[in-house]
């Protein structure tokens, strides 16, 4: 089932440079721990920081180009995601991975989907890291939650601070 989600990367001067739909898993027990476990480790946080210079938003027409060029590609149909994750619903949080690889070396071209976080029926949870405020914020349904980079909780109290909306869900 589809719980649609948005995450969202500032860089160390605030101007966003990731902002991806993901169509899945978009709650906190799935999005929101695999975004701590990631960003748990210093080294990963470094790397996307590092990376954000390689991220470059595109427009509808050129990712209509992009999809189209793979309209016959039929053979492997992950291999566009892995080719281009920044232009589909299927990558989700895992962008953070993709953009902070460091044997990546090539751009990852995405659409800005910043607006779709104002979307309060079908945006059901925002994943955000925050560089200039050394922040990992997470909305999901009414609750906001923000905690400080260096200094992430475990599960079990981030999960905690979502209790009433997760057994609403």
């Amino acid at each position: 089932m589809g719980t649609r989600n948005l995450t969202v990367v500032k860089d160390s001067q605030g101007t966003t440079k990731i902002a991806l739909y993901g169509q899945w898993d978009g709650y906190p027990s799935y999005s929101g721990i695999k975004a701590l476990e990631f960003l748990r480790d210093k080294t990963n946080r470094d790397n996307l920081l590092d990376s954000l210079d390689l991220v470059q938003f595109i427009d509808e027409e050129e990712s209509n180009q992009i999809w189209e060029s793979f309209e016959h590609d039929t053979d492997d149909p992950t291999k566009f995601q892995l080719v281009h994750p920044g232009l589909t619903r299927d990558t989700g949080i895992d962008i953070l991975k993709f953009v902070a690889s460091p044997y990546r070396l090539n751009v990852v071209k995405m659409i800005d989907n910043s607006e779709f976080r104002n979307d309060t029926l079908f945006c059901e949870g925002v994943y955000e890291v925050d560089f200039k405020t050394n922040k990992f914020i997470t909305t999901y349904n009414d609750t906001v939650i923000k905690y400080d980079l260096d200094n992430l909780p475990t599960d079990e109290l981030y999960l905690a601070s979502f209790e009433k909306d997760l057994t609403n869900a």
